[in-house]
């Protein structure tokens, strides 16, 4: 527990830095954002699959089953909210997408390495699939009225997935020199994750008046419920403790810059995403190792 906080906090720590460098010294988040997607985090996905010491299919299935309804259920209690708090158009859209979507990829990866390791990695890649498939269906429909799977196929972390499990499945034996290059490449992967984090971040939110109350509370569902749905789904699928954690901790996970891009493309409220992005990201600086707290003593 005390080395996986201090992993927690390492990366929480470089986050913040990566923040204060862009503050002094701006660098392009999304060049190193496409870099990370598109290079280091499939290879990681990759890397984390191949290296599990023995792949069970089922696990696999029931982490996606999880995410999925952990996802579905974070859904309706955001949609029942902000029915509540009479919230109408693109604001309401991006409120309920961002209460229910976290950063499962660049977040979420990370902080399930820090608390499990390689097997951390693994089962929170096959979390991070369940909500690819929510969010390209269910978070598209949500945005625009219509579903689409295509961006779901289209995805870097969905194909280097495919290709792990398929050298999983046929148990192909990769050469020690590819595994030492992946294994480099792995250790990149999620310091870089928090340069991306970290440089995206903004404290405008604290100037859109009386919307720091609809933030607070969509950061709230986020940080706090849907973790609490999570370990209720992972008691009704009888998942192992290793299972409920990571569905725990990915379901903690600050909101997904997705949400903004959705904002953008779909017409939502970009202003409103942005803070939600930045507000709960830093919000679970506390609320992720508080969590850690609980899971030590839950399993």
């Amino acid at each position: 527990m005390e080395i996986a906080l201090e992993n927690i906090f390492a990366m929480y720590a470089i986050m913040l830095a990566a923040y204060g460098v862009q503050r002094v010294a701006p660098y392009s988040v999304k060049a190193v954002n496409d870099l990370v997607f598109h290079f280091f985090l499939p290879i990681t996905v990759f890397y984390s699959i191949v290296k599990v010491p023995s792949f069970k299919p089922a696990a696999f299935l029931q982490m996606i089953v999880c995410s999925v309804l952990v996802l579905l259920l974070t859904f309706f209690l955001a949609q029942f909210i902000a029915g509540g708090l009479k919230l109408k158009g693109g604001f309401k859209r991006t409120f309920v997408l961002g209460a229910t979507y976290g950063n499962h990829a660049f977040l979420g990866i990370p902080v399930a390495y820090a608390f499990l390791g390689d097997s951390g990695s693994a089962l929170s890649v096959f979390f991070l699939i369940g909500s690819y498939k929510f969010l390209y269906s269910i978070g598209y429909f949500i945005m625009t009225g219509r579903t689409t799977l295509i961006g779901f196929f289209k995805n870097p972390l969905v194909i280097s997935m495919g290709l792990g499990l398929l050298v999983a499945f046929l148990r192909l034996k990769l050469p020690p020199i590819l595994l030492k290059s992946l294994s480099l490449v792995n250790q990149g992967t999620f310091p870089l994750s928090m340069v991306v984090v970290g440089g995206g971040l903004s404290f405008k939110f604290f100037g859109i008046g009386k919307k720091i109350l609809h933030t607070l509370a969509a950061g709230s569902i986020k940080l706090v419920c849907a973790p609490a749905l999570a370990y209720l789904v992972g008691i009704a699928l009888s998942l192992s403790g290793e299972q409920t954690a990571i569905c725990m901790l990915q379901a903690a996970m600050a909101t997904g810059v997705l949400v903004s891009v959705f904002s953008v493309k779909y017409e939502g409220d970009v202003v409103f995403s942005n803070a939600l992005v930045s507000l709960t990201t830093l919000g679970s600086i506390v609320t992720v190792p508080m969590l850690l707290w609980v899971l030590d003593r839950l399993f």
